[in-house]
């Protein structure tokens, strides 16, 4: 993404936050002294004094709906729009107005928009899914879902879908034609970077049966995607978990966040990334596609266990190869994402050790050696 792509949409942001932000009770938080008026321009807020020269003759006249006005002072004469009457008024430098304009925001019940998923393509004519509906049906969640504090939208952003007795139908290496009982399965769809269905995977939600998860056989190994990856296309920052429940986990935890809700989240459905593919069908290639799309840094979010951060530690040099910063985040002893409070999940993203020397390696080595024993 070019800087001006990236100055264009954090001024979109920004934009948004200050629509949201109603003048009369920014006034009244403020302390601000103000009559509100009638005239032919709708409701307008009468403002004692100016916020640029001073004057305090109540000759700034401010639209409660847009925010626009004036002051009529003596030669000030100067315009105003939310921005530039709230800058006036804490005169601090831009960064901390923004600040204090998304803290104002917040007050007012905004919330960051959160993520959409991209355009995908399930409908893969050699890959038929198992019969099933999507989540969530008429605006309701399946029960197990909801236990796991994974909320519609969040539903709806993976593609979940629910198989009450569906079946695959494959052709085993025999040449006969088998199948697998998806029945009572929560079905995950599995995308390649364009969008496209490669795989899925059956959870079972009853606890009873003999495997957790079900894969398609015969069809592209998990090992060779990163899940979620299309919707990391074109992020500058990127957060990457191990299984599917663990970022459904962080996406939450980094939507509640505004100021995280650019980072992308992927999972690799396990503490390893695969590499060395003679036809670039591995992880690591898929890495070096997102970093020629604008990927510039990653946070591994494993697990807190000491052998989960020894893999973080193998898989941190190999993306370091790719020229990316690297930092590696910890959770506590024995947690992933899911296991823990949203909170501590964004806690340990921002507390992320940057392995830019062996010396922050060495360290997280040791305290992955300690939660071994």
């Amino acid at each position: 993404m070019t800087h001006s792509a990236a100055r264009d949409r954090d001024n979109s942001d920004l934009t948004e936050i200050l629509d949201s932000i109603d003048m009369e009770s920014y006034l009244d938080r403020e302390g601000i002294q103000y009559q509100v008026t009638h005239g032919s321009s709708g409701t307008q807020l009468n403002v004692r004094e100016c916020p640029l020269c001073g004057g305090s003759s109540s000759k700034v006249f401010i639209n409660a709906d847009t925010g626009l006005g004036n002051c009529f002072h003596g030669d000030c004469g100067e315009g105003f729009n939310k921005w530039k009457f709230i800058k006036a008024h804490i005169d601090l430098p831009n960064k901390a107005v923004v600040d204090h304009i998304k803290s104002a925001a917040r007050e007012m019940g905004w919330r960051p928009k959160k993520r959409t998923s991209v355009a995908v393509e399930i409908d893969q004519p050699d890959l038929a899914m198992p019969d099933s509906i999507e989540l969530p049906v008429d605006g309701r969640n399946l029960k197990y879902l909801s236990d796991r504090n994974i909320d519609t939208t969040t539903t709806r952003y993976f593609h979940l879908r629910y198989s009450k007795d569906g079946q695959f139908w494959y052709k085993s290496e025999d040449g006969s034609i088998r199948y697998q009982n998806y029945s009572k399965r929560i079905i995950i769809p599995i995308f390649d970077l364009s969008g496209d269905l490669v795989s899925f995977q059956g959870r079972d939600i009853t606890d009873k049966a003999e495997k957790k998860y079900l894969f398609p056989p015969g069809f592209s190994s998990t090992g060779k995607h990163v899940f979620n990856g299309q919707n990391a296309w074109g992020a500058k920052r990127l957060i990457i978990n191990e299984g599917v429940f663990d970022v459904m986990a962080t996406k939450i935890a980094i939507d509640e966040e505004p100021d995280l809700r650019k980072v992308a989240i992927v999972g690799t459905f396990g503490k390893h990334l695969s590499h060395g593919s003679t036809d670039g069908g591995d992880q690591i290639n898929k890495f070096i596609q997102l970093k020629a799309a604008g990927l510039e840094e990653v946070t591994i979010m494993w697990d807190g266990e000491g052998g989960a951060l020894l893999a973080a530690l193998d898989a941190a040099i190999l993306l370091k190869s790719l020229g990316l910063t690297v930092k590696i985040a910890v959770l506590p002893p024995g947690k992933d994402p899911n296991e823990v409070a949203p909170s501590e999940v964004r806690a340990a993203f921002w507390q992320a050790e940057n392995m830019r020397c062996m010396s922050c390696m060495l360290k997280l080595k040791m305290l992955a050696i300690k939660r071994m024993k």
